[in-house]
């Protein structure tokens, strides 16, 4: 595996494991709002939104953390491919 293919490797293994230390740590300072809002999450101030998101990826630890390590898989992998702040750079 080349260096581009640790990098990719060691950005999920990170992702996913913040992903599951970030919930277990700031979940307990979450209001009851937060944690089941009355009326939707989208009411929510962003730190409310915020904090709730952390509840909610704590109750769904395998599938959130699968969401993360695609998410985060994707963009450092087609950040490679793409490059696209070189491309921006260069129209400027």
């Amino acid at each position: 595996m080349g260096s581009e293919g640790y990098c990719l490797a060691n950005a999920i293994f990170i992702g996913v494991v913040l992903n599951i230390v970030l919930p277990l740590l700031l979940a307990p300072y979450s209001t009851a709002q937060e944690r089941m809002p009355p009326t939707g999450a989208a009411s929510l101030d962003m730190k409310g939104q915020f904090m709730h998101m952390m509840v909610h990826h704590g109750q769904v630890p395998v599938m959130s953390s699968a969401i993360i390590a695609l998410m985060v898989g994707l963009s450092v992998f087609l950040g490679y491919q793409l490059k696209p702040i070189e491309r921006l750079v260069k129209l400027f």
